[in-house]
């Protein structure tokens, strides 16, 4: 039978294996599997959390230190381009409202006949 710690250091592992891949797809832009992935590594976090008590698990408190420090990096990086992408979505609508105001004004003009631009040929 498995012990609490043989338990613990292979599911650090599988857990190690998710993060690096959460990174992977965090660098490469492929947020949308860089979030399954988050998810896939809530189970194994839970029956971590719940071997947390056991004695004899004191040797992979540095391991999981290490994993805490990298899934807060990747946190850290999914916020600042959370903002990045708000920021230009916020570009995107100011765009848009200035040109649905402007679209009338051109199109009056067009009605009547003026031209308001020449360009050389």
């Amino acid at each position: 039978m498995e012990t609490a710690a043989q338990l613990a250091s292979r599911l650090l592992t599988a857990l190690q294996e998710l993060v690096d891949r959460e990174g992977i797809f965090l660098r490469g832009g492929y947020y949308d599997l860089a979030a399954e992935t988050r998810g896939r590594a809530d189970p194994l976090i839970r029956q971590l959390v719940e071997l947390a008590g056991q004695p004899g698990l004191e040797a992979h408190q540095r391991r999981v230190a290490a994993l805490q420090a990298r899934s807060a990096e990747h946190e850290a990086f999914i916020s600042g381009k959370m903002a990045e992408l708000s920021a230009e979505l916020r570009r995107i609508e100011l765009a848009r409202h200035r040109a649905a105001h402007a679209a009338p004004a051109y199109a009056r003009d067009a009605e009547r006949g003026h031209i308001r631009w020449r360009t050389a040929v």
